[in-house]
């Protein structure tokens, strides 16, 4: 009986929760507001600001995935991974408007002030810092899996052949963590596609300069432009969908090798 009511409950939740609100979106694409955006100047400019940055901090956050993926696997005892692994799910539980002003706070004027009237802030680099502030936290945990799935055997035999846990990280591990790391890298991007809270804290809203995808239909919104605003978040869905079919194309492929 539990069990007939979960099946019962879930396609008119799922369809009702995830769905519709896709479809409603969808549905109020007109073609005034598909002109209007696609010849706007701005909108072209937060695209490339999005995609750029997003792959920066996907990056970003893979590379230094990397190196928690290591002390996860040759070093759990040491005091740098239990502080690192305390730290490492906090952007997920952190408001990210806090998350923003942290990023503010620590390379602003105030800090960095040196550098420009603004420190980072307000840079597109300040764009990539808050995408990999909120998207580390899924690449970490992604390597780490890729890490616990490995043959522990593999390992061995290579440190019985006198490689140090570095060498045998670099020779053996990372060339295995293929999926891991691809999966890591599109997991990343894809999240630092969704970032707006931190990214306007830190990054601002500057049209043409510093603005994403998720702040431009933000402004859209805010001065009326809701047609606008409607086409911008149908892209916006149309480039999570892809970057949703690659991940799931890839993976079998990885799974073959």
């Amino acid at each position: 009986m539990n069990r007939n009511i979960i099946k019962i409950l879930f396609i008119p939740l799922f369809f009702l929760l995830i769905v519709f609100p896709i479809l409603a979106l969808l549905i109020n694409l007109n073609m005034e507001g598909i002109r209007a955006t696609m010849i706007d100047p701005y909108f072209w400019d937060s695209v490339k600001n999005t995609v750029l940055a997003a792959l920066l901090a996907a990056g970003l956050a893979v590379l230094v995935a990397v190196g928690f993926a290591y002390y996860h696997l040759f070093h759990r005892q040491s005091l740098v991974y239990k502080i690192a692994n305390l730290f490492n799910d906090l952007p997920i539980a952190l408001p990210h408007t806090v998350a923003g002003l942290a990023l503010l706070l620590a390379f602003g004027r105030k800090t960095i002030g040196f550098i420009g009237e603004t420190g980072a802030a307000f840079t597109l680099f300040a764009v990539v810092l808050a995408m990999f502030f909120v998207s580390y936290s899924l690449a970490a945990r992604t390597l780490v899996s890729g890490v616990d799935n490995m043959e522990p055997e593999v390992i061995d035999v290579a440190r019985t052949l006198g490689d140090n846990p570095v060498q045998v990280y670099f020779k053996i591990v990372l060339p295995l963590m293929g999926e891991a790391i691809f999966s890591g890298f599109v997991l990343g991007f894809s999240r630092s596609l969704s970032e707006f809270a931190a990214v306007i804290m830190f990054g601002g809203n500057l049209p043409g300069k510093t603005q994403v995808l998720a702040s431009y239909v933000f402004t859209k919104v805010e001065v009326g432009d809701l047609d606008m605003a409607v086409t911008a978040a149908a892209f916006c869905v149309a480039l999570s969908l892809l970057i949703v079919s690659v991940l799931s194309i890839r993976r079998p492929k990885y799974a073959e090798s």
